[in-house]
């Protein structure tokens, strides 16, 4: 039994109401000594491949401890804890493909249970409500020095559903097609490719979108030419299409969920 003294929490709750001080209420009075942390709450209501990127994205960054994260809905699956790291973390949130990616990232599930020990739940006078009634109560059950073990049945952690990442792929001519997993706000659209997917293919590429086919260079941030299209280095070791100085004006083809393609100018 692990002591766990912080909780990271990301959910597609937003923050206009009151469901993000509940959460906090929930937690600080089931274990006040625990530190939580607000990653996000603002993916859009239901967007579970958003939600898990993000978690892919931060994990290398986060404290050790309890992940909460909610976007989406259960399903027909109950939600899921999933201990990572020899037991120092533990990722608590539905079972929908939220939580894969992270999973993967951090090297694989030590072990992994359904929460479906109901008396470690909130009973709600309506609808259950998933981030309040169920994974609030559980990750502070964890807090408060609660095992895993308590909170329902042990299952084979490669019975999780898996994340909907994207796989980027190599063509028979070389054309490595990618896709736009996200849009900074820097107005960059970061890609799920590396400089390891564009080896051989030279610095001057055809980026290929929508109906549109433009050259563009592989270069540093601050080389780029003021308005110009290029493929940058981002911060998480990914590539991006971004235009100069940060101007944020890029094509609005290159929206999140768009594929491209690149290959060697001829």
């Amino acid at each position: 039994m692990g002591t766990f003294d912080t909780i990271t929490c990301l959910t597609d709750l937003g923050t206009a109401d009151e469901s993000v001080g509940l959460l906090h209420s929930i937690l600080h009075d089931l274990a006040p000594a625990a530190k939580v942390i607000d990653l996000c709450h603002d993916i859009e209501p239901g967007d579970v491949r958003a939600g898990s990127l993000m978690l892919a994205r931060s994990v290398p960054y986060l404290s050790p401890g309890l992940v909460l994260a909610s976007v989406g809905s259960l399903s027909d699956r109950p939600a899921i804890a999933v201990s990572v790291g020899d037991g120092q973390s533990i990722l608590v949130g539905p079972d929908n493909g939220l939580l894969g990616a992270v999973v993967a990232v951090v090297g694989g599930a030590d072990s992994a249970v359904q929460l479906t020990n109901n008396e470690l739940h909130t009973d709600s006078p309506g609808l259950q409500h998933l981030t309040r009634d169920v994974l609030a109560p559980v990750v502070g059950h964890l807090a408060a020095r609660g095992s895993i073990s308590d909170l329902g049945e042990e299952i084979n952690p490669s019975l999780l559903l898996p994340s909907l990442i994207p796989i980027p792929r190599i063509e028979s001519d070389g054309t490595v097609t990618a896709e736009v997993i996200r849009l900074t706000r820097q107005g960059a659209a970061q890609l799920n490719i590396d400089r390891d997917a564009l080896v051989g293919l030279g610095e001057t590429l055809l980026l290929g979108f929508g109906d549109e086919q433009r050259v563009v260079r592989i270069q540093r941030p601050e080389e780029v030419n003021p308005g110009h299209l290029a493929i940058v280095d981002d911060e998480y070791g990914l590539l991006a299409i971004a235009t100069g100085s940060n101007e944020g004006i890029i094509p609005a083809a290159l929206e999140a969920g768009s594929e491209i393609t690149l290959k060697e100018v001829t």
